[in-house]
């Protein structure tokens, strides 16, 4: 069966909730988000609010999905992009989150706040794409879709001539070398865990300087 790329509504929220869950497994991710129903409920409510505010044109973020067989076939993979044109774009949060009662909310503070600070230092107000997330479930790994995902951005990013910027999983990592991120810091939630800051410039500036 076919593996394409659609854009993802409020309504699959619940099937996106679980590839997250399949996707992400780290002891990072399964301390600060433990698969229980408060953490699904409370990630069901985050991507149904988010791809609604999307759809609605009232966010810069762009949620697509993965499906197999046709559009409304099963979930397989998703990401979340953000276009960040203007310093209004950069959304700096400043309201305490609250999390699920079964996470880890101290790690969740250090690791989203610690993400948009990079994300801050290095790129500033300057336009660019940012992969804030991409997930493709275990049983789908290796099938070239993160590939997929992350083309759309990257087209869009060298055809308006910006950069395109990500924090790196070291499962993810190999990937987005692969197509011309370089790294650029390290940041460590916890002793034994690093992400990776990697920036890709538009293809052909370096050529053209």
């Amino acid at each position: 069966m076919s593996l394409e790329v659609y854009p993802a509504s409020p309504a699959d929220a619940p099937a996106l909730t679980q590839v997250f869950y399949g996707a992400f497994r780290s002891h990072v991710d399964t301390a600060m988000f433990p698969n229980t129903p408060d953490g699904t409920e409370w990630w069901e409510n985050v991507f149904s609010t988010a791809i609604a505010r999307s759809v609605a044109g009232e966010s810069n973020e762009i949620f697509f999905k993965v499906t197999e067989g046709s559009e409304s076939g099963p979930i397989v993979a998703f990401a979340k992009w953000k276009r960040l044109t203007s310093p209004a774009d950069h959304d700096r949060h400043e309201e305490q989150i609250v999390w699920p009662p079964s996470s880890d909310k101290e790690l969740c503070d250090r690791f989203f706040w610690g993400m948009e600070t990079q994300h801050e230092k290095w790129m500033g107000d300057r336009p660019h794409y940012y992969l804030d997330m991409l997930g493709v479930h275990p049983s789908y790994q290796g099938k070239g879709l993160g590939s997929k995902l992350l083309k759309w951005g990257l087209m869009r990013a060298d055809a308006e001539g910006v950069e395109v910027y990500l924090a790196a999983s070291p499962l993810g990592r190999p990937l987005y070398a692969k197509y011309g991120f370089r790294e650029v810091d390290t940041f460590s939630p916890t002793p034994d865990y690093a992400l990776v800051m990697m920036i890709r410039s538009p293809q052909g500036q370096e050529k053209a300087e």
